[in-house]
This record gives C-alpha cells, structure tokens and sequence, in this order.
C-alpha cells in the first residue's frame, strides 16, 4: 500500500470523482474498498502522480486522511440526497453503505446525473458550447438547489432556463422573415407576451413550415420541443404558485435529465433558422 498526494481538485470535481468511483462498485460497498477505487481513478485521470515506481504491479493506492475525510464529507451529501443509505443487505451499520432505489436510477444513468454538477454542466458546455450564459446561469441554480433538496426553487430555475432558450429560439425565428411586415407582425404578437403566448404563436408558424424542415427537427419536435417544454413550464407553475403542492423528486431528476437533450434540440433549430431565412 502507498498513500498519494492530496487531491487538490474542487468539492465538486471531487464529488464526481468519488460518484464515478460508486459507479464501479455497483449496488453495495465498503468505504475502505472506495477510497482505494478513488486513488486509482486519480491516478488514471493523471490528477496526483503513481505512488509506485513504473512496471510495478500489485500496488494499492491510498487516499490521505485528509481525502478520506473529504470521501466522508461526500458521502453524507449522497445520503441526505438519498442516493446511498448506511448498510446493505447483511449489514445494517457504517463502513457498509449501499445505494437507494433513486440512487441506483440516478448512479445507472449512462450520462452524468444532477447529482454530478460539474459532470452535468461540464456535459451541457460540450454538447452546446455556445450556450447562452442566463440558460447556464438558471440551469446551475437549479441543480445545485435540487442537490439540498430544495425542490421547489430547482423546479422554478429550472423553468427560467427553460424559458430562456425558447426565447432565444423565438427571437432568432423572427429574423429570418425577410419581409419587414410579416417581421413586424410576428415582433407584435409575441414581445412582451407571456412565454404560453409567445410559444403558441411560435408554434402556428412551425406547424404551417414543417413541410420544409429537416427530418432530424421534423422528428423530434413534438416530443422534444412541445412535450418537454410543456412539463417543465407545467411544473414549474404548480412551484411557483402558493397551491401546497409539493414537487416530486423522480419527477425533477427527470426534468433535469432530459434538459440537456431539450436544450440541445433547441439550439439545433436555432441553428437551422439562421441558415435558413423565409
């Protein structure tokens, strides 16, 4: 056994390390067996330099005391998120710890999860590197709060962010008429308008062009656009209105998880609008 250096890397770059590490180790382990998974992804990410000489085999990599305290740190934020829970199947006490029914939905998902923020957002900047900055803005409040259970604002930033790409996507749509009045009547129905109102205008015209839309658009438009920005914009109104209703976990972490495809699919049509005036 040899010790490595200590991981000087954010709380949250080391959360999505220790996640990564629990990932490997499926549905129940120990904390002295992901410490060690720790050292070794550190090693492999090239973060800290092999404690053991090259062409040495049989070597076990370990955290600092400092860093296992951090692993700690890390692992009761995943409780009190119920990802994990103390124990497993044979044992009911600490070092065991296991995965919850949510824990195992979220840990199994093939993309990085909102439990994972920098994994999430560092996926979001990658798969739309031009992202408007509010849409990253609202998105990271978002998944920050739903990482302290603060459900009801998750849901409402999330909504904001929402809001905002469709808005970008509205206002890029109306720059491609290149007649000024049918310009100037599509500005006059939707600015200013609430984002319900500016959206079914938005969607009258889409529906009269979809003729000439791409078959990637076309596809998913429905689904994507329509579907997705109305159960956020749905759930967002029950948050942000004095109902009592309270916002379900499952729900959000779904919302969450399919944003980045939503986001994506608007910012392809964003895409397509300035390469394609009418």
């Amino acid at each position: 056994m040899s010790e490595i250096t200590n991981l000087k890397i954010p709380y949250e770059e080391f959360k999505s390390l220790v996640i990564e590490a629990i990932k490997s180790h499926g549905e129940s382990f120990q904390f002295v067996n992901l410490q060690i998974t720790i050292a070794q992804l550190a090693i492999k990410k090239e973060l800290v330099q092999n404690p053991f000489p090259p062409n040495h085999f049989g070597g076990t990599p370990w955290l600092t005391n400092k860093d296992k305290n951090r692993v700690r740190e890390v692992l009761w934020d995943l409780i009190t998120e119920r990802v994990l829970t103390i124990g497993d199947y044979s044992n009911d006490s600490w070092p065991f710890l296991s995965l919850t029914d949510y824990g195992l939905r979220a840990i199994e998902a093939e993309q990085p999860v909102p439990n994972d923020v920098t994994g999430y957002l560092s996926r979001l900047r990658r798969e739309i590197p031009d992202i408007d900055e509010t849409i990253e803005i609202y998105l990271s409040e978002s998944v920050r709060t739903y990482n302290i259970n603060q459900l009801l604002s998750a849901t409402i930033t999330l909504g904001c962010a929402s809001e905002k790409a469709l808005l970008i996507l509205i206002e890029t749509y109306a720059d491609t008429y290149e007649n000024v009045d049918k310009k100037q009547k599509f500005i006059k129905k939707t600015s200013g308008k609430f984002i319900k109102k500016q959206f079914d205008e938005f969607n009258k015209e889409i529906q009269a062009l979809k003729g000439d839309l791409p078959f990637s658009i076309k596809d998913g438009y429905d689904n994507t656009l329509i579907g997705v920005f109305q159960m956020i914009r749905n759930n967002r109104n029950g948050a942000g209105h004095p109902t009592g209703k309270k916002v379900d976990k499952y729900t959000l972490f779904a919302n969450l998880q399919v944003f980045i495809t939503y986001c994506r699919f608007i910012y392809d049509m964003k895409e397509f609008f300035e390469k394609n005036k009418h």
